[in-house]
């Protein structure tokens, strides 16, 4: 499993910063748990971003500090 998580994160993205490893982590759990579910994904993605409001570039530095 942890094979697994490490291949997806670096074929991901082109660097890993140890400072965001938590949200590859998210990410990654995100995609593992509804990977059965492809075809929504898209539809889902589309439908979460329509309904959350813009959050100012401040509160997303604060996961950062807090975590």
């Amino acid at each position: 499993m942890l094979g697994n998580v490490k291949n997806s994160i670096t074929g991901t993205f082109h660097s890993v910063s140890l400072k965001h490893v938590p949200r590859y982590l998210a990410e990654f759990e995100y995609r593992f748990n509804r990977r059965f579910q492809l075809d929504d994904m898209i539809e889902r993605l589309a439908c979460v971003g329509l309904r959350t409001p813009p959050m100012p570039y401040r509160f997303l530095r604060m996961a950062e500090i807090g975590g």
